[in-house]
């Protein structure tokens, strides 16, 4: 193979490479425990960038909307005045509802989710956390009560996130609700993952995130 034609493949490859990254499919590392027990600190995960919507690159502006979040969802983001930093928490309430904690638990619309201990082999105080309309995912209960928060309506165009990891995140109990406008994709699955001492942790590799 002549050398033009060796530099040809390899400037169209890293052209497909580098748009497939800009306006598909990102990498990120979990840098926290605040998605436990879903997420570990040392995944590395892939970002669907289309999920929801294409944008110009390196910015916020939408070419085309696809669809928004739904609740339940975990998607990545970052936060108006909070640095340039990616976040990873799950949509737990979208434009039009109302939010609130009381007394430990999670409330959206009026509705109280419901818990249920996992069972005595998963993490521990894992719950699940489930909905009237069938959603229910893992979360890791604090040892005391989460604090009471709202109520707040969340507004059109935004979301309320929060961690898994109830006890140990950073998220909108503290921003407040985030527009979808910050939204870089939705988390779609775990490819890699390496633990703190740098073992492989070949249980997680390719597992998919509810």
């Amino acid at each position: 193979m002549k050398a033009t034609q060796v530099l040809k493949t390899f400037l169209i490859a890293t052209v497909l490479a580098l748009g497939v990254r800009l306006f598909f499919v990102e990498d990120f590392r979990v840098s926290s425990d605040s998605m436990i027990p879903n997420l570990f600190q040392g995944d590395l995960i892939f970002v669907s960038k289309s999920a929801f919507s294409l944008r110009l690159p390196f910015s916020s502006f939408e070419l085309v909307r696809f669809k928004t979040p739904k609740r339940s969802e975990v998607v990545a983001f970052s936060v108006p005045d909070q640095g340039f930093g990616t976040y990873i928490k799950r949509v737990v309430a979208i434009g039009g509802d109302r939010v609130e904690i009381k007394d430990g638990a999670l409330w959206v619309n009026g509705e109280k989710a419901s818990y249920v201990y996992l069972d005595e082999n998963s993490y521990e105080n894992g719950l699940k956390e489930s909905w009237s309309t069938g959603m229910n995912y893992s979360v890791l209960a604090p040892e005391e009560k989460m604090k009471d928060y709202g109520p707040i309506d969340v507004p059109a165009d935004h979301f309320f996130a929060l961690g898994d990891n109830r006890k140990e995140s950073l998220d909108s109990r503290f921003w407040g609700p985030v527009p979808y406008s910050c939204l870089k994709g939705k988390v779609s699955m775990v490819w890699l993952s390496v633990g703190p001492e740098g073992a492989l942790r070949s249980r997680r590799w390719l597992t998919s995130i509810n």
